[in-house]
């Protein structure tokens, strides 16, 4: 084997270590999860994106549903968000997706 393809072999599985290490936790990069959810119906976010791990529903026409490890920051080398938050606005007496926080 020749140094370069020694070389060029080692930064493939790097490469592959890295990608497989950055998909492992959150399931969405930030903007996939914006697209998915804002202007989205509840059933269907809750149909996509499975129940969310708890419900701040204070204010019930603005209610907040707040999500584990389910999406990632693409910009900050994939790293995992520990939660993200969808609220909910009520637009002709549905609930449906008006912003995403993360964090």
């Amino acid at each position: 084997m020749t140094p370069f393809s020694r070389i060029l072999k080692t930064a493939f599985l790097v490469l592959a270590v890295a990608i497989a290490a950055g998909c492992s936790g959150g399931t969405h990069s930030r903007g996939q999860f914006n697209g998915f959810v804002v202007g989205v119906g509840a059933e269907q976010i809750e149909s996509k994106m499975g129940k969310p791990a708890s419900v701040d529903a204070a204010n019930p026409d603005k209610p907040r549903w707040v999500y584990q490890k389910k999406t990632f920051d693409p910009d900050n080398f994939n790293q995992v968000d520990e939660k993200t938050t969808i609220i909910l606005e009520k637009k002709d007496g549905k609930l449906v997706g008006s912003d995403v926080l993360f964090g």
